[in-house]
């Protein structure tokens, strides 16, 4: 689950400051995943880290923001996400700053992509990519196949 706090002015004039919500499930991921190409987590982060190309980066953080925005329950049990909670954030200028902030800091969006992950897929990422700060994809993809296959062994 990844919090962010946004600050913008409503369309009132009024400056805001709220917190929003954000998580993929491993069934999501793992959807989006297989779905969009069979991309690997270390390549979709290196992708943020290295793409150049507006278009393609714009849509790749639009997707994933919205295919993560939702509703925490009050409780903490559920994780809401509808077409019209989706509707109400993206036509926020809270969505727009957030878009246009990734946009313009790689470091921002890798970030994020990182918090809305399953945690036990965190802790498997943060430690590759502080040991290997030059992000080599197919050594990350080996790192987290290792780690897999090592927690299905112990």
């Amino acid at each position: 689950m990844f919090c962010k706090k946004i600050k913008y002015t409503d369309y009132n004039g009024n400056e805001r400051e709220e917190e929003f919500y954000f998580n993929l499930t491993k069934t999501e991921l793992i959807r989006m995943m297989v779905t969009d190409g069979d991309a690997t987590l270390d390549q979709v982060l290196d992708y943020f880290q290295q793409t150049r190309n507006g278009k393609q980066m714009f849509k790749m953080i639009e997707d994933l923001v919205q295919s993560a925005y939702g509703v925490k329950s009050a409780d903490g049990r559920s994780f809401m996400k509808t077409p019209e909670l989706l509707q109400a954030f993206s036509q926020s200028e809270a969505y727009s700053e957030m878009i246009i902030e990734m946009l313009n800091d790689a470091d921002k969006a890798a970030e994020f992509f990182i918090g809305i992950v399953p945690k036990d897929l965190q802790e498997t990422l943060n430690k590759y990519y502080a040991a290997h700060p030059d992000m080599n994809p197919e050594d990350a993809k080996k790192f987290i196949e290792a780690q897999k296959a090592a927690q299905l062994t112990s």
